[in-house]
């Protein structure tokens, strides 16, 4: 396929979802961005036939599934197929999940319901990894919590749900409404805490993530396969402009000294709810991995305060706070260094007018520290 330009108009809406096809592409995931809900597709790169798990689920039978685009359900109809056994008290569709609030002898739950197959099997990877950190930690002597399962099944026969306590509380950053620095005080006054959340996630040993989900036989060669994914599904002219390459090298080249550990996956301030009693609650956790390189989550929280939130200031902060507790800071650049690349993707997601501004300062700050 060789510069096809595809327009398709969504159902319910009247904006336009866009999607450009790379030259020479043989198989395409699309995904959205978050601003113009556009579509992006990362490609099979065809000089090198290397590929990244960038926005993709693959099943036990070997189908590439997107798990970025859902499908619109009626909300009318998964109101009456949970009233069966809960009173569905609000319900409402977000971005992948059709989400609510059900009630069961006084007492209320959150639910998630998958919208695609895709979405599906990070959906369950979700409850594999609720069931897992509530193994192993015990919320009687921790005050740092994930969403306990109550109930899952399918709906629609392949559309996963899940059912779990409802967390009651604020988060630490309303995303995308509230980045500005202005908004920052709850995640400031907790970055401590938020370091130990991710300390205790690598401490733990728990197993999860089916083989066929994330592709690499090992967990190195899975995170060279994410972040060689994102750098070649970027744009050539990109790379060259913003010498991405020198980012691409560090990754390369210290990926084999990071040892495994498990991650979250998402870990960013909007995921994380402060509970009563001076608790916190991550939730979200479909990307989480029983084994992934160490200091993913925190790197990624480091790139996202930095780059979503814009604010260098609390980046600094944290990376002064794993200094002080004995953090590698050359380990900490290998996963800063793919995040940025990761950086740069995220804005060219925009096809109409990327702006590198903060992914161009994150990496010349990186470069630095």
């Amino acid at each position: 396929i060789e510069g096809m330009f595809v327009i398709r108009i969504h159902r319910f809406i009247t904006s336009f979802e866009v999607s450009i096809l790379p030259q020479k592409c043989y198989r395409c995931i699309s995904a959205y961005s978050q601003s113009y809900k556009l579509c992006y597709n990362p490609c099979v790169n065809s000089k090198t036939g290397s590929e990244g798990e960038t926005f993709r689920a693959v099943t036990p039978d070997g189908r590439v599934l997107d798990y970025r685009v859902g499908q619109d359900l009626n909300l009318a109809e998964v109101t009456r197929f949970f009233s069966d056994k809960y009173t569905v008290k609000q319900i409402w569709a977000e971005k992948r999940h059709v989400v609510g609030v059900l009630e069961a002898s006084g007492r209320e739950y959150f639910l998630k319901v998958s919208t695609s197959e895709g979405i599906s099997e990070v959906t369950k990877n979700e409850y594999a990894w609720n069931e897992a950190f509530n193994e192993a930690v015990s919320r009687s002597s921790s005050d740092l919590w994930v969403p306990q399962n109550y109930d899952s099944g399918n709906y629609q026969e392949n559309l996963f749900y899940i059912v779990t306590d409802k967390f009651e509380g604020e988060k630490l950053i309303r995303y995308p409404e509230e980045t500005t620095e202005d908004n920052h005080g709850l995640f400031t006054q907790n970055i401590e805490r938020v370091i130990d959340f991710s300390e205790l996630i690598q401490s733990l040993d728990i197993k999860l993530n089916p083989p066929h989900l994330f592709e690499g036989k090992t967990y190195t060669e899975r995170f060279l396969n994410q972040s060689r994914g994102w750098y070649n599904d970027l744009p050539e002219d990109v790379r060259g402009k913003y010498d991405l390459d020198e980012l691409w090298q560090i990754v390369e080249k210290g990926t084999p000294r990071l040892n495994p550990k498990p991650c979250h996956g998402d870990f960013t301030p909007w995921h994380i709810i402060a509970l009563p009693e001076g608790k916190l609650g991550l939730i979200d956790g479909e990307h989480a991995k029983s084994e992934t390189v160490e200091g993913y989550d925190i790197g990624y929280l480091i790139q996202r305060v930095f780059t979503v939130m814009q604010n260098q200031d609390l980046a600094e902060r944290i990376m002064d706070s794993l200094t002080k507790r004995g953090h590698g800071l050359e380990k900490i650049k290998v996963i800063l260094a793919a995040r940025a690349i990761g950086g740069f993707l995220d804005a060219n997601l925009d096809i109409f007018s990327p702006d590198f501004t903060y992914p161009k300062l994150f990496k010349d700050w990186l470069l630095k520290a």
